[in-house]
Protein backbone atom coordinates (compact mmCIF):
# COMPACT_ATOMS: atom_id res chain seq x y z
CA UNK A 1 0.00 0.00 0.00
CA UNK A 2 2.79 2.45 0.88
CA UNK A 3 4.44 1.83 -2.50
CA UNK A 4 1.21 2.89 -4.22
CA UNK A 5 1.09 5.98 -2.01
CA UNK A 6 4.57 7.20 -2.88
CA UNK A 7 3.95 6.40 -6.57
CA UNK A 8 1.33 9.18 -6.43
CA UNK A 9 4.18 11.57 -5.61
CA UNK A 10 6.03 10.25 -8.68
CA UNK A 11 3.06 11.44 -10.70
CA UNK A 12 2.86 14.77 -8.85
CA UNK A 13 6.56 15.52 -9.41
CA UNK A 14 6.26 14.60 -13.10
CA UNK A 15 3.18 16.82 -13.57
CA UNK A 16 4.86 19.76 -11.76
CA UNK A 17 7.94 19.41 -13.95
CA UNK A 18 5.84 19.15 -17.11
CA UNK A 19 3.69 22.20 -16.42
CA UNK A 20 6.58 24.41 -15.28
CA UNK A 21 9.06 23.11 -17.87
CA UNK A 22 9.26 26.24 -20.06
CA UNK A 23 10.02 28.42 -17.05
CA UNK A 24 12.64 26.15 -15.47
CA UNK A 25 16.40 26.61 -15.37
CA UNK A 26 18.40 24.42 -17.73
CA UNK A 27 19.49 22.11 -14.94
CA UNK A 28 15.93 21.43 -13.78
CA UNK A 29 14.75 20.72 -17.33
CA UNK A 30 17.09 17.71 -17.22
CA UNK A 31 14.83 16.13 -14.61
CA UNK A 32 11.88 15.65 -16.97
CA UNK A 33 13.32 12.59 -18.80
CA UNK A 34 14.42 11.14 -15.44
CA UNK A 35 10.95 11.51 -13.93
CA UNK A 36 9.40 10.05 -17.09
CA UNK A 37 11.65 7.01 -16.78
CA UNK A 38 10.93 6.58 -13.05
CA UNK A 39 7.20 6.91 -13.64
CA UNK A 40 7.25 3.94 -16.03
CA UNK A 41 9.85 1.96 -14.07
CA UNK A 42 8.04 2.23 -10.73
CA UNK A 43 4.71 1.41 -12.36
CA UNK A 44 5.90 -1.87 -13.88
CA UNK A 45 7.68 -2.76 -10.64
CA UNK A 46 4.46 -2.38 -8.65
CA UNK A 47 3.05 -5.29 -10.65
CA UNK A 48 6.32 -7.26 -10.62
CA UNK A 49 6.58 -7.31 -14.41
CA UNK A 50 10.38 -7.09 -14.29
CA UNK A 51 10.82 -9.99 -11.86
CA UNK A 52 13.04 -12.79 -13.08
CA UNK A 53 13.69 -15.80 -10.84
CA UNK A 54 11.27 -14.16 -8.36
CA UNK A 55 13.46 -11.07 -8.05
CA UNK A 56 13.92 -7.69 -9.71
CA UNK A 57 17.51 -7.38 -8.48
CA UNK A 58 18.88 -7.32 -12.03
CA UNK A 59 16.93 -4.21 -13.04
CA UNK A 60 17.63 -2.52 -9.70
CA UNK A 61 21.36 -2.94 -10.34
CA UNK A 62 21.00 -1.30 -13.74
CA UNK A 63 18.71 1.43 -12.40
CA UNK A 64 21.21 2.30 -9.66
CA UNK A 65 23.97 2.91 -12.21
CA UNK A 66 21.70 4.98 -14.45
CA UNK A 67 20.51 7.11 -11.52
CA UNK A 68 24.07 7.51 -10.27
CA UNK A 69 25.24 8.75 -13.68
CA UNK A 70 22.29 11.11 -13.99
CA UNK A 71 22.52 12.60 -10.50
CA UNK A 72 26.27 13.08 -10.89
CA UNK A 73 25.53 15.10 -14.04
CA UNK A 74 22.68 16.95 -12.32
CA UNK A 75 24.64 17.85 -9.18
CA UNK A 76 27.68 18.99 -11.15
CA UNK A 77 25.42 21.30 -13.14
CA UNK A 78 25.44 23.53 -10.04
CA UNK A 79 29.25 23.63 -9.89
CA UNK A 80 30.85 26.31 -12.06
CA UNK A 81 34.40 25.00 -11.48
CA UNK A 82 35.04 23.30 -14.83
CA UNK A 83 38.34 21.75 -13.77
CA UNK A 84 36.80 20.31 -10.62
CA UNK A 85 33.82 19.05 -12.61
CA UNK A 86 36.08 17.05 -14.93
CA UNK A 87 37.79 15.39 -11.97
CA UNK A 88 34.41 14.47 -10.47
CA UNK A 89 33.30 12.92 -13.77
CA UNK A 90 36.50 10.85 -13.86
CA UNK A 91 35.83 9.71 -10.28
CA UNK A 92 32.24 8.84 -11.19
CA UNK A 93 33.50 6.82 -14.16
CA UNK A 94 35.72 4.82 -11.81
CA UNK A 95 32.75 4.23 -9.49
CA UNK A 96 30.64 2.96 -12.41
CA UNK A 97 33.45 0.64 -13.54
CA UNK A 98 33.87 -0.76 -10.01
CA UNK A 99 30.09 -1.17 -9.76
CA UNK A 100 29.94 -3.21 -12.97
CA UNK A 101 32.78 -5.40 -11.76
CA UNK A 102 31.00 -5.91 -8.44
CA UNK A 103 27.74 -6.82 -10.18
CA UNK A 104 29.30 -9.27 -12.63
CA UNK A 105 32.10 -10.89 -10.66
CA UNK A 106 31.90 -10.19 -6.92
CA UNK A 107 28.35 -10.48 -5.64
CA UNK A 108 27.02 -13.38 -7.63
CA UNK A 109 26.19 -11.92 -11.03
CA UNK A 110 23.56 -9.55 -12.33
CA UNK A 111 20.66 -11.60 -10.89
CA UNK A 112 21.67 -10.78 -7.30
CA UNK A 113 21.58 -7.41 -5.55
CA UNK A 114 24.96 -5.71 -5.74
CA UNK A 115 24.87 -3.95 -2.38
CA UNK A 116 28.57 -3.00 -2.36
CA UNK A 117 28.17 -1.22 -5.70
CA UNK A 118 25.07 0.58 -4.46
CA UNK A 119 26.81 1.77 -1.28
CA UNK A 120 29.81 3.02 -3.27
CA UNK A 121 27.53 5.03 -5.57
CA UNK A 122 25.50 6.38 -2.64
CA UNK A 123 28.55 7.57 -0.71
CA UNK A 124 29.97 9.29 -3.79
CA UNK A 125 26.69 11.16 -4.36
CA UNK A 126 26.44 12.12 -0.68
CA UNK A 127 29.99 13.49 -0.84
CA UNK A 128 29.09 15.61 -3.90
CA UNK A 129 26.03 17.06 -2.18
CA UNK A 130 28.01 17.82 0.99
CA UNK A 131 30.51 19.65 -1.22
CA UNK A 132 27.58 21.67 -2.65
CA UNK A 133 26.40 22.52 0.88
CA UNK A 134 29.91 23.64 1.81
CA UNK A 135 30.15 25.93 -1.23
CA UNK A 136 26.67 27.30 -0.58
CA UNK A 137 27.42 28.13 3.05
CA UNK A 138 30.76 29.72 2.15
CA UNK A 139 29.45 31.76 -0.76
CA UNK A 140 31.21 35.14 -0.78
CA UNK A 141 28.70 36.87 -3.06
CA UNK A 142 26.41 39.57 -1.70
CA UNK A 143 23.31 37.81 -3.03
CA UNK A 144 20.90 36.81 -0.26
CA UNK A 145 19.72 33.22 -0.63
CA UNK A 146 16.60 32.07 1.16
CA UNK A 147 17.26 28.35 1.44
CA UNK A 148 13.64 27.33 1.97
CA UNK A 149 12.77 28.60 -1.53
CA UNK A 150 16.15 28.07 -3.24
CA UNK A 151 15.45 25.45 -5.97
CA UNK A 152 18.91 23.79 -6.10
CA UNK A 153 19.00 23.48 -2.31
CA UNK A 154 15.52 21.93 -2.22
CA UNK A 155 16.23 19.44 -5.01
CA UNK A 156 19.65 18.37 -3.71
CA UNK A 157 18.34 18.06 -0.15
CA UNK A 158 15.74 15.61 -1.46
CA UNK A 159 18.46 13.63 -3.22
CA UNK A 160 20.65 13.81 -0.09
CA UNK A 161 18.05 12.32 2.25
CA UNK A 162 17.06 9.69 -0.31
CA UNK A 163 20.62 8.43 -0.64
CA UNK A 164 21.18 8.58 3.11
CA UNK A 165 18.24 6.21 3.52
CA UNK A 166 19.44 3.85 0.77
CA UNK A 167 22.89 3.83 2.38
CA UNK A 168 21.30 2.77 5.67
CA UNK A 169 19.07 0.24 3.91
CA UNK A 170 21.81 -1.52 1.95
CA UNK A 171 24.30 -1.34 4.78
CA UNK A 172 21.87 -3.59 6.67
CA UNK A 173 20.71 -5.57 3.64
CA UNK A 174 22.83 -8.63 4.41
CA UNK A 175 21.58 -8.66 7.99
CA UNK A 176 17.98 -8.46 6.84
CA UNK A 177 18.29 -11.21 4.26
CA UNK A 178 20.41 -13.74 6.13
CA UNK A 179 18.92 -13.19 9.59
CA UNK A 180 15.42 -13.00 8.12
CA UNK A 181 14.48 -10.20 10.51
CA UNK A 182 11.14 -9.13 9.08
CA UNK A 183 10.50 -6.28 11.53
CA UNK A 184 13.84 -4.64 10.83
CA UNK A 185 13.24 -5.01 7.10
CA UNK A 186 9.80 -3.41 7.47
CA UNK A 187 11.24 -0.39 9.29
CA UNK A 188 14.06 0.07 6.77
CA UNK A 189 11.75 -0.34 3.76
CA UNK A 190 9.27 2.15 5.23
CA UNK A 191 12.07 4.66 5.76
CA UNK A 192 13.15 4.18 2.13
CA UNK A 193 9.60 4.72 0.88
CA UNK A 194 9.15 7.84 3.00
CA UNK A 195 12.38 9.41 1.73
CA UNK A 196 11.29 8.59 -1.84
CA UNK A 197 8.10 10.50 -1.07
CA UNK A 198 10.17 13.38 0.34
CA UNK A 199 12.42 13.37 -2.75
CA UNK A 200 9.48 13.78 -5.11
CA UNK A 201 7.85 16.35 -2.83
CA UNK A 202 10.99 18.50 -2.71
CA UNK A 203 11.42 18.14 -6.48
CA UNK A 204 7.86 19.44 -6.91
CA UNK A 205 8.50 22.44 -4.64
CA UNK A 206 11.82 23.12 -6.43
CA UNK A 207 10.05 23.18 -9.82
CA UNK A 208 7.44 25.63 -8.54
CA UNK A 209 10.04 27.89 -6.91
CA UNK A 210 12.28 27.84 -9.99
CA UNK A 211 9.34 28.65 -12.27
CA UNK A 212 8.15 31.45 -9.99
CA UNK A 213 11.64 32.94 -9.64
CA UNK A 214 12.26 32.98 -13.40
CA UNK A 215 8.82 34.40 -14.15
CA UNK A 216 9.30 37.24 -11.65
CA UNK A 217 12.77 38.03 -13.01
CA UNK A 218 11.37 38.31 -16.54
CA UNK A 219 8.74 40.92 -15.55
Amino acid sequence: MLENFYYVMDVVAFVCCLFTYKGLDKNFKRLLPLLSFLLVYDFVNIFGWLNIYHSNAWCNNIEDILLFAFFTWFIQGFDERIGRRKKVYIGAGVVILLSILDILFVQGGIWKRATAATLLQDLFLIWMICDYYYRLLNNDSDEYIELITHPPFLALTGVFFYYLSTTFFYSCFGYMVYRNNYHFYLIAATLLNLTTFALNFLFSIAFICSFRKNRLSSL
